[in-house]
């Protein structure tokens, strides 16, 4: 009896697990599916469950199991059969969506076999694509056609619907803070009448994500560190165009600053670096500020050499009071000087191009802030596609290695362009440069412009460093012609201006300037002050100016200003046979903005006045209007007009301001969209500087492109008077500064 009960219980396990049927799938496949397993005890339930698994891998269209019975157990085989492989995988019903970027989301690829599950996940990615770019209600669908022989094609068939924006994002709990407030501090926004520009109206679930996150840290730089910003809840409307987001928030109680403390290392006066910090006892607690305070510090303890400085912030927040108690820790371990400096990445720039900008030498104390110098300064020469300075530990605790390491970009251009201008028609324009001659930092500009009322041509060269001295010389040859209705000029000359620098941001320079320049073709119907300008004429005139520039980049600004001063003598004891003193204030400030947008707004004054019974030529007068000054009116035609004619003469006065919303339009190609909103005008006399200044405005682009920066601009007089044209269109190719 007892071996009859050891038969049965040895008949009652697995003896054998298999899986016939599969050509192309690897038998692993089903065995990982599967929990039935050699020696267990045979459970019927567990067989059946293992059906479902098999089945549920997706790439087997039918599966059946026999057991049979052996004198060592069950022999469990699991009958497969196979789904055919794909042949082709074909995109139908998709316009607005690329196929590639779809089948780069498929998770089936062709020649592998048919994987229902697989494909069911391609289903759900496409709709995440399509969602991801605004259309919600996108319909995906899949077909599989068997057709003849053993393979199969498939079909995901796709219906686009419209593009839904996010027409209303709301919010609950907020009392102290407004919605407009918080809706600022989110990437997603409203559809607007500038969402072609900005993007807004889009929704991205990773960026609504973000955004609870941004609101929260909102909240904490106001003071509220307790708050609460619940998951968003979007509503998409029935038709699949409008999207709703309602964010609840528990703004919690207004916390401020007890007191701050510093512990550690504390090397400065605790008075003289309290009054460094943006956080103040007594007022609100503010994350940002707080976050800039460790900055503040981590760059004090720097500036002074201690490169490996750790300001550890801590935060004591009483919920009774209400306040939060800030203490910063301080290790500032050891001073650190620079050992070696190596200069990586330079092929064609020279050694000491690369060295004369920088504002450390080896063996001086690691300063941030001179680093932080050093990389605008490099940036500004345009050598570069990119700078980087890596900070390198050595075996000596205080000195530490500096590789500054650099990407060369093509310095040269050879370009020839066709513009238009309102005023002077046809453009055509060309010019050869090289920022970088021979590596050696040295530059050289030929430019000219040809329309059918102007002539422009200019050869400069630049010495940065004039025999290798902290100081540069810019030589300087032109001809000019420009042809006005009632009279013509031409002249040519040339120019030598030397400067150095005063401070880190301030430059000084000297310059001469010898021009010898023709009136002529005067009309006999020309105005009295015209018909006193025939003949040849010399200008020598020196100038002196004074530039303070903090723009963090000349080629692509987006902060900084640069403000201008310069004075002009000729005549007198220079010579020559005009003689008057010119005097040009000019201030511009970039100012950033959301979305990666920009503000500019510059504000520029001038004067001359002759001396000695003289009067100021024509041609050295301000001739307000244009693309360099009033953008909407044509040349010189915002100023003084020939009382006879309506010839522009130009003024004795200039006052004019222009301002910009600068926004990007496609980055990877540097370019640039503008609105703008000139407002001045050019005149005669002294008094009435503010009166009667002349309004425009418009809208252009600005490309950054491999020939140099490229502008095109349309701007609309605002004050039309008879005779002025409603708008004026034109075309400019040149560096900004």
């Amino acid at each position: 009896m007892s071996c009859g009960l050891l038969y049965a219980a040895e008949n009652d396990r697995v003896a054998k697990v298999e899986a016939i049927g599969n050509e192309r799938i690897d038998k692993g496949v089903v065995y990982n599916a599967v929990k039935t397993k050699e020696g267990d005890l045979y459970d019927p339930g567990k067989v059946g469950e293992d059906l479902k698994n098999i089945y549920k891998t997706g790439f087997f269209s039918d599966v059946m199991v026999d057991v049979k019975d052996t004198d060592k157990g069950k022999v469990v085989t699991f009958i497969v059969v196979e789904r055919p492989p794909i042949s082709a995988i074909y995109i139908a019903g998709n316009k607005k969506v690329k196929t590639a970027d779809i089948r780069d989301k498929l998770k089936i690829k062709s020649g592998t076999v048919i994987n229902i599950e697989k494909v069911k996940e391609s289903v759900e990615e496409i709709k995440k694509l399509y969602a991801g770019k605004g259309y919600y209600a996108a319909k995906v669908t899949y077909e599989i056609d068997t057709g003849v022989g053993y393979k199969a094609e498939l079909r995901f068939v796709i219906e686009e619907p419209q593009r839904a924006y996010v027409r209303k994002v709301t919010f609950t709990g907020n009392k102290h803070l407004k919605s407009s407030q918080l809706k600022h501090a989110m990437r997603t926004r409203e559809k607007g009448w500038l969402s072609w520009v900005t993007g807004s109206g889009i929704l991205d679930e990773e960026t609504l994500e973000e955004d609870r996150k941004n609101v929260e840290a909102y909240y904490h730089d106001n003071g509220y560190v307790r708050v609460k910003v619940g998951v968003p809840d979007v509503l998409i409307s029935s038709d699949g165009k409008a999207i709703s987001i309602a964010i609840d928030i528990q703004e919690g109680d207004l916390h401020k600053i007890s007191t701050i403390e510093f512990k550690g290392d504390v090397v400065f006066d605790q008075q003289e670096v309290r009054k460094k910090l943006k956080s103040k006892p007594g007022s609100t607690f503010k994350a940002s500020q707080f976050q800039a305070d460790v900055t503040t510090l981590t760059d004090l303890y720097q500036d002074k050499g201690y490169a490996f400085v750790d300001v550890a912030p801590f935060t004591v927040v009483d919920d009774l009071d209400k306040t939060v108690a800030v203490t910063f820790d301080i290790a500032k371990g050891s001073e650190v000087y620079f050992n070696r400096i190596n200069i990586v990445g330079n092929v064609k720039t020279g050694d000491k191009v690369i060295r004369r900008e920088l504002r450390f030498a080896e063996g001086d104390l690691y300063s941030s802030k001179n680093l932080k110098l050093t990389k605008r300064r490099l940036r500004n020469t345009t050598f570069f596609k990119s700078e980087e300075l890596k900070t390198i530990k050595t075996d000596e605790p205080d000195k530490v290695n500096l590789d500054v390491i650099v990407e060369e970009k093509p310095t040269g251009t050879l370009s020839v362009g066709l513009g238009y201008s309102t005023y002077e028609k046809i453009i055509y324009t060309g010019s050869i440069s090289q920022a970088n001659i021979f590596g050696t930092g040295n530059a050289a500009y030929l430019t000219a412009s040809i329309s059918s009322i102007a002539k422009l041509y200019n050869l400069s060269f630049i010495q940065p460093y004039t025999f290798d001295k902290n100081f540069s010389t810019t030589y300087n040859i032109f001809n000019t012609q420009r042809i006005f209705s009632t009279y013509d000029y031409k002249g040519s000359g040339g120019g030598i201006t030397v400067s150095r620098p005063l401070t880190e941001f301030i430059r000084g320079s000297l310059g001469y300037r010898l021009q010898k320049i023709t009136v002529y073709n005067i009309e006999s119907d020309a105005g009295s002050f015209i018909q006193q300008q025939f003949g040849t004429s010399v200008t020598s005139a020196v100038s002196a100016s004074l530039v303070r520039n903090t723009i963090d980049d000349i080629l692509n600004p987006s902060r900084g200003s640069i403000a201008t001063a310069m004075v002009e003598v000729a005549g007198g004891a220079f010579g020559g046979d005009n003689k008057f003193v010119k005097s040009i204030l000019s201030y511009g400030k970039y100012i950033p903005f959301y979305w990666d947008t920009t503000f500019f707004l510059r504000g520029t004054a001038g004067n001359i006045t002759s001396y000695g019974g003289t009067t100021v030529p024509v041609f050295e007068r301000f001739f307000v209007g244009g693309i360099q000054s009033m953008r909407g009116f044509q040349y010189g035609a915002a100023g003084p007009l020939d009382p006879v004619t309506g010839d522009v003469i130009g003024g004795l006065n200039e006052l004019y301001f222009n301002a910009e919303w600068i926004f990007p339009v496609f980055k990877p190609a540097g370019l640039k969209g503008f609105l703008f909103f000139d407002y001045g005008k050019g005149f005669d006399g002294t008094s009435g500087f503010f009166q009667s200044l002349r309004p425009a405005a418009g809208f252009g682009l600005r490309w950054f492109s491999p020939m140099g920066p490229i502008t095109v601009e349309l701007g609309f007089n605002l004050d039309k008077k008879p005779g002025e044209k409603s708008n004026v269109f034109d075309f400019s190719m040149g560096r900004p500064f």
